[in-house]
């Protein structure tokens, strides 16, 4: 391996906003961690992390290194052996982006060893066809808010300022909800009115997030392409996330796919009240949570030395 060792901070994202499914992601501050560090032989794994292994894959199967592995393989190289440490802070199948960053992880380490053949871009148009979420993937890849669209393989996006008057409040129960079955319960074809209530919805939000609307972005967080074909998976979701406007919040969402629901608010004392009605509600489901407040960030994922 020609680099030094060295560590890769990715930070969490939280997609779809309520009415930008696929297209509106934006970057947490919440972080997993993947540590790189030469060893002998060539195509060697060490992998280590501090989730078990019934959560993560310890093989050449999980993410990280298959990432690491392609851009190695498209490059026509060998693959390097390698010992890897993820350090986990971000929920996995939380509705945060996990997966994203454990392949923007494996893309950037291999990126970096190999002496940079692919500039940010096209690291980014490759970590989008791995994934296939632009909306986790690209925030977490640039930061702060994003808007994008991935059509016939092409990528495009735009990236936005956060307002940082406005946070969030992270409710997460002890329950997770795998991407690909949330991904299975939403059906094939939508009806003409939903998709336009959706697109004025989400178009409307951007707007006022842009023009620091807050009475505006309060109307917003509206759904009918994915959210309550979701519920179903979710105990008590819909009745959460209404506690959660009750209590205070600008507005309550599911985060990306799930299970974790999220709160947007732009008072501390607020947050602490509206965290604990959304955890008292979903007791009432009997399901336990935990709720953590977090703020949007602008800087992406990075290398560490």
């Amino acid at each position: 391996m020609s680099a030094s060792n060295f560590s890769i901070k990715v930070p969490a994202s939280t997609s779809n906003l309520g009415p930008g499914f696929d297209t509106i992601g934006l970057a947490l501050d919440l972080y997993n961690t993947y540590s790189f560090e030469s060893i002998g032989n060539t195509g060697e794994l060490i992998y280590q992390s501090n989730l078990a292994q019934i959560e993560v894959p310890y093989t050449k199967d999980n993410l990280v290194y298959r990432a690491f592995d392609y851009v190695f393989k498209k490059e026509s190289k060998s693959t390097p052996g390698v010992k890897i440490f993820f350090e986990a802070g971000i929920p996995t199948t939380g509705g945060f982006g996990s997966s994203s960053t454990a392949i923007l992880a494996g893309l950037m380490a291999a990126n970096r060893i190999l002496n940079y053949p692919y500039d940010r871009e096209k690291l980014l148009r490759i970590g989008t066809q791995l994934d296939g979420h632009p909306d986790n993937i690209t925030p977490a890849f640039v930061g702060g808010l994003v808007v994008c669209v991935y059509a016939n393989q092409v990528l495009d996006y735009i990236k936005l300022p956060w307002d940082q008057n406005l946070f969030f409040v992270v409710v997460t129960p002890d329950f997770k909800v795998p991407t690909a079955k949330a991904r299975a319960v939403l059906p094939a074809q939508i009806e003409f009115a939903d998709a336009i209530y959706n697109v004025g919805y989400s178009s409307l939000l951007i707007a006022a997030l842009a023009a620091k609307d807050t009475n505006t972005v309060k109307k917003c967080f509206k759904d009918r392409l994915h959210q309550h074909y979701r519920a179903k998976l979710v105990p008590g979701m819909q009745y959460v996330l209404d506690v959660g406007v009750e209590a205070g919040a600008i507005g309550t969402m599911l985060s990306g796919a799930g299970s974790a629901l999220i709160a947007v608010v732009d008072n501390d004392q607020v947050a602490q009240t509206v965290g604990m009605a959304m955890q008292s509600a979903w007791m009432q489901s009997d399901v336990k949570a935990d709720f953590r407040i977090i703020r949007a960030i602008e800087n992406g994922a990075s290398y560490i030395e």
